[in-house]
């Protein structure tokens, strides 16, 4: 990790840690008021919901991230979220893998025009990855198999998904930061706000490199940077599961579509502060940086919300929550969201005939 940060061409930086605030199938950017394609895990604003706008997210009480020794920050009510891992069980059904954790890097990299002041803006959401893909993919300007990375820093996998694919013959990983799924986020901006029809279109990565490239002319403003980590406790299911056997919610057992959520609720002022001029922030930890507080009476794990769509999202379950079949496909057919309660789902344009499947739990 202080490597990728030393290779930024700013060492103006600082890292939110955390847990989940809940389990749930919503989306609030691409699914806003409803029930959302697939399974989620959400950190941040403990008030989390299909609902959720900036207004919303300023009135949490508290936040599911904060510095490392476990205070959650006050002036970020931002959520972020990204799929579950699931494994398939030796006896055929399928287990949530759970997380212990969650690393969020901000840095000032790239190149070009900046955003003064350097955050962003009320309102701003986006999406890191591409839910859709299903193998390497290089793409022009921007080659996304370095967007995402699955690592476990023990044998025999080691870095075999830093490329973006699941690594092989991963059945256990004990050493920090265990089984990890970690994602680069885009920091390109049109100047446009969101558009729900095209979720998309109004962020782009810089050119070449990810992070320290140039931004494309089509998205000339530059935000901060976002680099998610999320830590899988995959030792507290070892032996229990077939070997190569992940997939994620979305119904991606290869990896490439792991992607991430970003919803912004910093209070207005506090980012310029952490990440340009002489009060900049360069630490690993958050809760060493001046300009941000932190609630001394309480852990950030404390901070959890209610699922609003109740369902078993961990399992055992016959197969994955929803309408999401597994396939290697790519890119991946579009499913509609379907109800509560639906496992093993079809993926199916008419939402009413995807409603029809059992919703039975595995036994």
């Amino acid at each position: 990790l202080l490597a990728l940060i030393a290779g930024s061409t700013s060492a103006q930086f600082f890292v939110l840690y955390g847990r989940d605030t809940v389990v749930s199938r919503i989306d609030p950017i691409v699914s806003p008021g409803g029930i959302g394609m697939h399974a989620h895990e959400f950190m941040g604003a403990g008030n989390i919901n299909q609902n959720s706008d900036y207004d919303s997210l300023q009135k949490s009480t508290c936040s599911s991230v904060g510095r490392a020794n476990g205070n959650p920050i006050i002036e970020d009510k931002s959520a972020y979220w990204h799929p579950t891992l699931y494994v398939k069980a030796n006896n055929g059904t399928y287990l949530r893998v759970p997380t212990n954790g969650h690393q969020i890097y901000y840095i000032n990299a790239g190149t070009g025009q900046m955003r003064e002041p350097f955050e962003f803006p009320k309102g701003f959401r986006m999406t890191a990855g591409n839910a859709y893909i299903r193998a390497a993919q290089e793409h022009t300007p921007t080659n996304m198999d370095d967007v995402t990375q699955w690592i476990c820093h023990e044998t025999p996998s080691w870095n075999q998904g830093a490329q973006g694919g699941f690594p092989n013959g991963v059945t256990s990983c004990s050493q920090y930061p265990y089984f990890n799924g970690a994602i680069e986020f885009p920091h390109c901006w049109n100047g446009k706000d969101f558009n729900l029809n095209s979720p998309y279109s109004h962020v782009a990565y810089p050119v070449g490199d990810i992070r320290n490239g140039a931004c494309p002319s089509t998205h000339p403003i530059r935000l901060p940077h976002i680099f998610m980590e999320n830590n899988y406790d995959l030792s507290s299911l070892e032996g229990e599961f077939e070997v190569d056997s992940f997939v994620l919610s979305n119904g991606d057992s290869t990896g490439f579509g792991f992607h991430a959520d970003f919803f912004n609720g910093w209070q207005e002022g506090v980012l310029p502060n952490l990440l340009t001029g002489s009060s900049a922030c360069d630490s690993h930890d958050v809760g060493d940086c001046s300009g941000v507080t932190f609630d001394t009476s309480m852990n950030w794990a404390q901070c959890t919300t209610t699922n609003n769509f109740p369902e078993d999202l961990d399992g055992p379950l016959a197969a994955l929550p929803g309408c999401n079949p597994i396939t290697t496909v790519n890119p991946a057919p579009q499913c509609k969201a379907c109800a509560a309660g639906v496992v093993g789902g079809q993926c199916n344009a008419a939402a009413t005939a995807s409603m029809t499947t059992s919703t039975k739990k595995a036994p």
